[in-house]
C-alpha cells in the first residue's frame, strides 16, 4: 500500500496521512503533532480469528502501518479489517503470524 490514508476522526471531519509517516511515528503521534490529541483512542481493541476473540490490539493499530516482528511475517494488505470496533483477522493469515505484529497481546485460551 503506498500513498495516504485517510481518516474520519468525527462526522465531516477528516485526516490524511503519509503511508510512510504511519510507519515511522504511529497514528498517535502524528494526531498529536496536527493538534488532534482529542481524537487519540485510548482503549486495546477486541482481536477475532475464526469467530474467537484471539487477544487485543492497541487503540492506534493501523494495518497500513505494520511492524513485523518476524523476517517470516510479511504483512499484506487485508489482514486486518475493522468491523465496528473490532479487528478482524483474515482468515489466509496463519495464527502465529498474528504473534508477529508489534503491539498485539495474545489472550490466554480457556
Amino acid at each position: 500500500m503506498m500513498g495516504r490514508v485517510t481518516y474520519e476522526l468525527a462526522p465531516g471531519k477528516w485526516v490524511q496521512f503519509d503511508v510512510r509517516d504511519l510507519r515511522e511515528h504511529g497514528l498517535a503521534n502524528l494526531l498529536r503533532y496536527e493538534g488532534l490529541e482529542q481524537y487519540i483512542p485510548t482503549e486495546r481493541l477486541p482481536v477475532i480469528r475464526n469467530g474467537r476473540r484471539i487477544g487485543t490490539m492497541p487503540p492506534d493499530f493501523d494495518p497500513a502501518a505494520i511492524k513485523s516482528l518476524s523476517f517470516l511475517y510479511d504483512p499484506r494488505p487485508g489482514d486486518f479489517r475493522r468491523e465496528g470496533d473490532t479487528w478482524v483477522v483474515d482468515r489466509t493469515m496463519g495464527g502465529g503470524d498474528v504473534d508477529c505484529v508489534v503491539g498485539f497481546i495474545r489472550e490466554a485460551e480457556g
